[in-house]
Parts: structure tokens; C-alpha cells; sequence
């Protein structure tokens, strides 16, 4: 392939030193990368780039030493670190620096001219002037200089900006934004105070973007208002596949029945999104039942968890009864659902008949032993699902037992979550001498149990050896 690479292509041969510099230089200062692939395109052209690629980055390293230089001391250093190791910077990551709003207009000023970086990350930081604590004075100077950046920005795809309390006026800027940004397919503004005005301006914005695929505003306070919002752009929305509006069980808000049922309606018509992320609002049992309506006549959706939204074990069953007529999801999470030893049984018939189904969450359910069973019996026949999380489900060591069964002749599970499930010696022992046999498994969670010194010994011994297993106890 080198040799290739080094052989001089015939229209090169005709051509001067003086001539392939100026294509050289010309090529170099429009476009970086452009410098960067003429040191692979001849044997000549790569003497000639060399010192033009080390000018053009010489350039941008300058840009971006002087934005480090107005973030302060740990910022700094990660920036002129990942500098340092790249020929060409095309990530920039920078969680958790303390950057407040002139910290963030500086890296604005600098994503302007910037033609190489792809992903920027400055999620936990305090770019609005308010911290983690919520101490500090509001200050959207600097989430404002970075939408504005992203309207002439071409080549920034990924942006995270999480946890940085950027609230309603913050996210109306980042629409606004959105509105003529070409290029950015993935944005995470969770955790940041965002209202039903905010989610309402994002969701103007998704109604004409034609290239955010993914988008994740999970932990804010959006409520039922805002979830219409974007229910209305998702039906005219042909590009984005993947919606996070998980919230905290525990926060007297979130989204609610009608915020659900709105999106449930949406889901009729909405031919693109794939994956839906709902766990820890409030959208009850009438909300589940939308959701389970919407399914029926859903081609596409491929991932859904409601788990953790007050249902009741019927409502959560209806999805479940749904998705077994409609055989789509390849994700189902369903944890804390009231969910008992029959329900248990009605799922394992689903994930038995199930060609693909290859991740389930029902932890935080009651199901005992009897539910383990009736998954063991599942997890005996079912050929395609590699993740079970079964976490506080209370299956105790005949739940444990039966499970090690299945794994003895099941060949596709590769990750069990056994955690929290007063599983005890006999427990662990059956597990490890499942272990012995089963190959496939390789990440096994046991934390929070009560194996003992001689059940953990038995489980570390059953592993032993098995390059890149994962266990936790």
C-alpha cells in the first residue's frame, strides 16, 4: 500500500517545484486537512506539504492557545496537551474545568475559524456563571457567543454542553442556532434547567433542521408543555432518530400523561426516530397505555424505556403485549414498574418468542425466585439477547439457581446484572459452576450480595483466567 502511496502519479510529473508549492500552499490555507492528505497523495507533494501542514496547525494552535490562555489553569493545560499529541485536534475535551461565560466566549471566538474540530465537550462546567450547587449570577454571554459560533462553524459535529445551567435563554440561543447549522448531528444540553420555553424553542428548531440525528435533554424540566412542543416537531421532523427525556423519579416535575400521550400521537406518524428514552418522568398508566397504542402502529422505533414512571404492572405489560404483535425493539427497559412474579412470566414468553429483543432491563421489580425462573426458562431457548439487567429483583438463591441453569446451554448473553438480590453462598456457587461452562458471558454483577468469603472464592476461581471478564462484587 506505501508503495502505492510513493508512486508518482503522470500528472504530477509534468508539473515544477514552483507550481506543486502553489497548489500546495493555496490547498493549505483553505483547508487544513487538505495540507494533511497532500503528505499521502506523492513521494513529492509530501516534502512540499510537510512544512505547510506544520504552519497551518502552527496556526490554529495559536488560536486555540489563546482561547486556554482566557479559561484558566486546568483548561489550559488539557488544551495545550491534546495539542501537543495532534498533528490535527479534531476533539477537544473539557468537563468539569471550572470555564465560566468568558472561558466560553474565548473557545467560541475560537471555533469561528475552526476547520478541523469535530467534538467539543464542556459539559459541568459554569459557562452561564452558575455552578453545580446553583451558586452565582446568571450570565449568558458566553452560551450566546457559542450558539452564534455554531452559525458559521462548518465542521463541529458533537457538542455537549450538560450541566451548564444554561436555562431558557441559553437553549433559545442554541435553537436559534440549530435553525441554520448544517453540520452538528449530536447535542447534549441535559441538566440544565431548561423549561417548557426552552424545549419549546428547540423544538421550533427541529421542525426545519435538517441534520441533528441525536439529541439529548434528559434532567430538565420541560413538563407536558414542552414534551407537546417537540411531539408537534417530531411529526414533521424526518432526521432525528434519537430522543433522551429521562428525568429524575425522585423531582416533583417531569413529564406527565399528556405529555406522553402527545408524543405517543406523534409516534404514529413519525417514520425516523429509533430510540426513546423516558425512564424517571410521570407518565403513568395512562401515558404507558398511549405509548402502547402508538407502538402498534410504529415501524421504526427500536428503543424504549419507561422504567421508573409510577406504572402499574398491567400498564407495563401493555407495552409489553404490543411489542410482542409488533417484534421491533431491540432495547426494552421497564425497571421499577410494579412488576411480580406473573408479570416476570409474561415477559420471559416474550423475550422466548422474541428474534430481537438483545437488551432488558425489569430491575427494582419484585419478581422473586418464581420471575427467575421463568427468565431462566427464557434465557434457556432465547438466542439473541446479550444484556439482562435483573438488579433488586429480590430472586434470592433459587432466583440464582435457575438462572445458572440457563446459562449452562445459553450461548448469547454476554452482560448479567445480578446485583442487589440477596443471593448467598449456595447462590454464588451455582453461578460459578455455570461460569465453568458458559464461555460467552463476560460481564457478570454480583455487588451488593451477601456471598460470602467462600461463594466469592468460588466465583473469582469460576473466572479465573478469562481475558477481559468483567466482574464486579
Amino acid at each position: 500500500m506505501d508503495a502505492e502511496l510513493d508512486a508518482e502519479p503522470p500528472c504530477l510529473a509534468d508539473l515544477n517545484d514552483d507550481l506543486l508549492r502553489k497548489i500546495a500552499s493555496r490547498l493549505a490555507e483553505s483547508d487544513l486537512a487538505s495540507a494533511v492528505a497532500l503528505k499521502r497523495c506523492s513521494s513529492r507533494f509530501k516534502d512540499l506539504a510537510t512544512p505547510l501542514v506544520a504552519n497551518a496547525v502552527s496556526r490554529i494552535n495559536t488560536k486555540w492557545r489563546d482561547a486556554a490562555d482566557k479559561i484558566g489553569d486546568e483548561g489550559a493545560a488539557r488544551i495545550r496537551g491534546g495539542l501537543e499529541r495532534n498533528e490535527v485536534l479534531t476533539t477537544l475535551a473539557l468537563p468539569h474545568n471550572n470555564i465560566g461565560a468568558e472561558g466560553a466566549a474565548a473557545i467560541a471566538e475560537a471555533l469561528r475559524g475552526n476547520t478541523v474540530l469535530t467534538t467539543l465537550d464542556l459539559s459541568g462546567n459554569e459557562i452561564c456563571g452558575i455552578d453545580e450547587d446553583g451558586d452565582g449570577a446568571y450570565d449568558a454571554s458566553g452560551i450566546v457567543a457559542l450558539a452564534d459560533a455554531l452559525k458559521v462553524n462548518g465542521v463541529l459535529t458533537t457538542l455537549n454542553l450538560a450541566n451548564n445551567q444554561i436555562r431558557d435563554q441559553g437553549a433559545a440561543a442554541i435553537a436559534e442556532a440549530l435553525r441554520g447549522n448544517g453540520v452538528v448531528t449530536e447535542l447534549d444540553i441535559s441538566w440544565n434547567q431548561i423549561g417548557p420555553t426552552g424545549a419549546t424553542a428547540i423544538a421550533d428548531a427541529l421542525r426545519v433542521n435538517g441534520v441533528l440525528s441525536n439529541l439529548v435533554l434528559r434532567d430538565n424540566n420541560i413538563g407536558d408543555e414542552g414534551a407537546a412542543a417537540l411531539a408537534s416537531a417530531l411529526r414533521v421532523n424526518e432526521v432525528l432518530t434519537t430522543l433522551d427525556l429521562s428525568g429524575d423519579p425522585y423531582s416533583s416535575g417531569g413529564i406527565g400523561p399528556e405529555g406522553a400521550s402527545a408524543i405517543a400521537e406523534a409516534l404514529k406518524v413519525n417514520g425516523v426516530l429509533t430510540s426513546l428514552n423516558l425512564t424517571g418522568n410521570k407518565i403513568r398508566a395512562k401515558g404507558a397505555a398511549a405509548i402502547a397504542e402508538a407502538l402498534r402502529g410504529n415501524g421504526v422505533l427500536t428503543s424504549l424505556n419507561v422504567g421508573f414512571n409510577s406504572l402499574t404492572e398491567e400498564a407495563a405489560l401493555g407495552i409489553v403485549r404490543a411489542e410482542r404483535q409488533r417484534n421491533k425493539l431491540t432495547s426494552l427497559g421497564l425497571a421499577r414498574c410494579n412488576i411480580g412474579p406473573t408479570g416476570a412470566a409474561e415477559i420471559a414468553e416474550y423475550a422466548s418468542g422474541s428474534e430481537v429483543l438483545t437488551d432488558l432491563n425489569i430491575s427494582e421489580n419484585i419478581i422473586g425466585a418464581e420471575g427467575a425462573k421463568a427468565i431462566g426458562k427464557a434465557l434457556a431457548v432465547n438466542a439473541v439477547l446479550t444484556t439482562l439487567v435483573l438488579s433488586d429483583t429480590r430472586i434470592g438463591d433459587e432466583g440464582a439457581k435457575a438462572l445458572a441453569s440457563a446459562l449452562r446451554v445459553n450461548e448469547v448473553l454476554t452482560t448479567l446484572n445480578l446485583s442487589d438480590n440477596d443471593i448467598r453462598e449456595e447462590g454464588a456457587k451455582a453461578l460459578a459452576s455455570a461460569l465453568r461452562i458458559n464461555r460467552v458471558l463476560n460481564n457478570i454483577d454480583l455487588r451488593y450480595n451477601d456471598l460470602g468469603d467462600e461463594g466469592k472464592g468460588v466465583i473469582r476461581d469460576a473466572v479465573s483466567g478469562r481475558e477481559g471478564f468483567r466482574l464486579k462484587m
